[in-house]
């Protein structure tokens, strides 16, 4: 679900290097001024009407994909009447048909959970660039070196004593009304 920054993962160490080695070339007063800050990004989806949207879409998408899996799975259930029913070559070609109806069924559940999680990473990509002005602004206001959006980009964040996922939250609702 953390997929938010997958294209800008690849830059976060060079960044946190850049930053550190900023930091180390004039100490005291660098690490006295800079800040770290952390956004939970699941947060700024489920508490925000911008997220909500984005949330109800999603759960459009997912019931459309679940209608047709049950369209499919109906079909399969007929499939199996019939064979049952039959004898001889007729029961022969109704496996058949059955066995090839059920991989596709297989297949389009796949398909299916695949592509729900293609449109879970856009939505959620979506509302966190709409984020990413209020990340700035906050970073530059509050004088944050680094706003981290993915926790797992390092060994370790103290999410307590950085989080700033409030005033992003906050921010956003207000420039989305």
């Amino acid at each position: 679900m953390y997929l938010v920054g997958m294209n800008v993962r690849h830059l976060f160490p060079f960044l946190i290097v850049a930053a550190l080695l900023s930091l180390t070339l004039q100490p005291e007063q660098a690490w006295a001024e800079q800040k770290i800050g952390y956004v939970n990004p699941q947060r700024v989806v489920n508490e925000t009407r911008l997220g909500q949207t984005a949330k109800a879409d999603l759960a459009r998408y997912v019931a459309d994909k679940d209608r047709t899996a049950r369209e499919s799975a109906a079909q399969l259930t007929i499939l199996r009447k019939e064979m049952d029913a039959a004898s001889g070559q007729d029961r022969t070609r109704r496996e058949e048909t059955l066995r090839r109806k059920t991989a596709q069924h297989e297949a389009l559940l796949t398909e299916n959970a695949k592509d729900i999680r293609a449109e879970e990473t856009r939505l959620l990509q979506y509302v966190m660039r709409r984020a990413e002005s209020v990340l700035e602004e906050i970073g530059k206001k509050g004088g944050y070196a680094i706003i981290l959006i993915d926790p797992n980009a390092l060994g370790y964040v103290d999410k307590a004593s950085v989080d700033i996922t409030d005033r992003v939250v906050r921010e956003l609702e207000t420039r989305t009304k």
